[in-house]
């Protein structure tokens, strides 16, 4: 699941209820500097690099079950 700092359609709290919610296997990244369209902002290749090892492997930077946060200065 994916949850941009700024979103201002989904509350990025109810997104993080639902990751709480649900069972099995799951990742919850908090993206930074991104709203509700990601897919089209600063971070979206974070988003994409992140969705695609989720996809190929199960995790995100090698971990399951976690909630990260990606694209914040370190």
């Amino acid at each position: 699941m994916f949850s941009g700092e700024n979103d201002g359609q989904v509350n990025p709290q109810n997104v993080r209820d639902l990751y709480a919610d649900i069972g099995g296997d799951k990742v919850f990244v908090n993206l930074a500097c991104s709203s509700h369209n990601a897919m089209w902002e600063k971070n979206h290749l974070l988003m994409f690099a992140a969705s695609r090892e989720w996809l190929d492997k199960g995790t995100v930077n090698g971990q399951k079950n976690v909630m990260l946060k990606m694209g914040f200065a370190e």
